[in-house]
This record gives C-alpha cells, structure tokens and sequence, in this order.
C-alpha cells in the first residue's frame, strides 16, 4: 500500500514503478503502482505525434497496477500503449487489464479509453523495445511473478521484486542467472531476517539477507534493496542498509526519483 507522512520523505511511500526513456517518443514502464504519478509530472506534452507507452507487468497484485487508471496519458488520443505480461490462470494480459478498468472498480472501462492499445503475452522469450533488450523469467510469489534483465547501450540492470528467494533453489538459480554480472541488481528485500521467520514465511517477500545473497551470487556490480515495508520509517531502512553493507556487498536502497543510466 501507498504511505505518507514525515516518516517516508527520503524513501517515499509510493508502489512501484521503474520508467525507461527510450529515447525519442518510446517510454518503458515497469509496473503501475502509484509512483506512475510522479512519472506523469515528469512528460512534457507530446506534440501531435504522442508518446508510445511499453508498460511490462511483474504481476497484477494491487500494489502494482493501482497507478494504470489514474494515468493520465493513457486518456489522450495521440498515445500509443502496448501493455506486457505473463498470463494469470489462462487469462492473457488483455483480459486482466479489462478486469482492472472497469465498473464498480473504476467508472471508466477500457474500451472507453480513446488511446490505442495492443496486447503482449509473454511466454519467456526476450523483447526489444527502443533499443533496451528486455529478458524476462519467471520466479516465485503467490499468483506468480516476473524479473525482467534490461540491457541497454552502456550498462544492465535486473528488476526483481516480490520475490521470495529461498522457497524453490530451482527458482534462485533462475535469478542468478538472469542476473550474472549485471551492473545493478534491484531486489526485493521488504523484510527483516527475524521479522521473516516470525510471520513472513510464504508472503512472497525476501529479506535483505537474501537480496545480498542473491547479489553475491550473481556477482552483480551494486545492489538496490527495494520493496520497503509499508511499516517502515526511513529510519529503518537506514538501519537495514547499514546492517546490510556489513556483508560487504556495495549497496544502498532504492529511494523515490533514483535515476539509473544503462
């Protein structure tokens, strides 16, 4: 869930969303949480030509698709949207996208919606998409989720949230394939390792423990602790990453508005 507040100015309270400038009239969007706003403020208006929007789903929990129906771009004729994700229980990406816009859960459905849209299914093989090569694989939450490896002209990076490692060492060395000596590894890393084994085992969520496991079994060059617990004050996460940078692992946490060049 989105949070506010003195306690999360550093960090910010927003669910996920990672933007790619693809350059040109291209942009590249990792999930829809909340944090799609602050990437709206960002676009300049689009000229006549409009933007074309990549937006790739990790998976469909609330936290991160709740930002899509208050995207104002996707309400503008001029754009171009192509949504991408894994099918859910043999629904393809489109089916769940008009669950998501549509009455009583939004007054406005999809089909109303006047910019153009088109549909990708993702089965595991790679996209490329204005220049970023994009490779997903699939790992373990409940209902399901999806890393995705961005190569881009001068540097790679991993997303990987909601990920619970541990529960399948199939799954883990999928990871740490998909992420072999990348620049930058984004991990999830929500919880504590004692808050882990006290309630969370099963929740779809690592520890930062396991983020610097995955890290240093990847080899990657820095890691990005994210998926902060909606409980936790920047305090916290201060004190998680001064734990964590014990290991030896050069890493800090992700916070709202980081920029990454690839």
């Amino acid at each position: 869930m989105p949070v506010g507040g003195p306690d999360t100015t550093r960090f910010g309270g927003h669910t996920p969303c990672i933007s790619i400038d693809g350059g040109g009239r291209s942009h590249i969007v990792i999930d829809a949480g909340t944090g799609i706003h602050q990437f709206q403020k960002s676009l300049p208006d689009p000229g006549d030509e409009g933007w074309d929007f990549h937006v790739l789903f990790t998976h469909y929990h609330l936290d991160h698709i709740i930002g899509l129906p208050f995207f104002k771009p996707l309400y503008d004729p001029r754009n171009t949207f192509t949504f991408y994700g894994y099918p859910y229980e043999g629904n393809a990406v489109n089916e769940v996208i008009h669950r998501i816009l549509a009455p009583p859960w939004f007054p406005i459905s999809l089909a109303e919606v006047p910019s153009t849209q088109h549909f990708v299914s993702l089965n595991g093989d790679g996209v490329s998409i204005a220049g970023i090569e994009i490779q997903p694989e699939q790992l373990e939450h409940p209902q399901g989720v999806a890393a995705f490896r961005l190569k881009g002209p001068e540097r790679s990076v991993v997303f990987a949230t909601d990920y619970e490692r541990g529960v399948s060492s199939h799954l883990d060395d999928r990871l740490d394939a998909l992420a072999r000596g990348v620049d930058v590894l984004i991990h999830d890393a929500q919880y504590t390792p004692q808050e882990y084994e006290l309630e969370h085992i099963g929740w779809g969520h690592s520890t930062w423990q396991m983020a610097v496991d995955a890290a240093t079994c990847a080899g990657v060059g820095e890691l990005l602790l994210m998926s902060h617990d909606p409980d936790r004050t920047d305090d916290g996460v201060d004190a998680i990453v001064e734990k964590a940078r014990q290991s030896g692992v050069n890493l800090r946490a992700a916070f709202e508005g980081l920029s990454i060049v690839i």
